[in-house]
């Protein structure tokens, strides 16, 4: 019970400072640009990214 009163608790928190979370971690340059280049893997994304970049 105890359990998963605390994994509800951590989802919660997750959820909550979800944009606090990502900004803190794209804020580093590494881990922005291994993201960055991951997200070009994607094809769908890759496109998105291009005809935004060019429009």
């Amino acid at each position: 019970m105890r359990r998963i009163l605390v994994l509800a608790a951590g989802s919660l928190a997750l959820y909550r400072y979800r944009y606090k979370i990502v900004n803190i971690i794209l804020g580093q340059p590494a881990l922005r640009r291994y993201f960055i280049q991951l997200s070009m893997r994607v094809p769908f994304l890759k496109e998105l990214f291009i005809n935004r970049a060019f429009h």
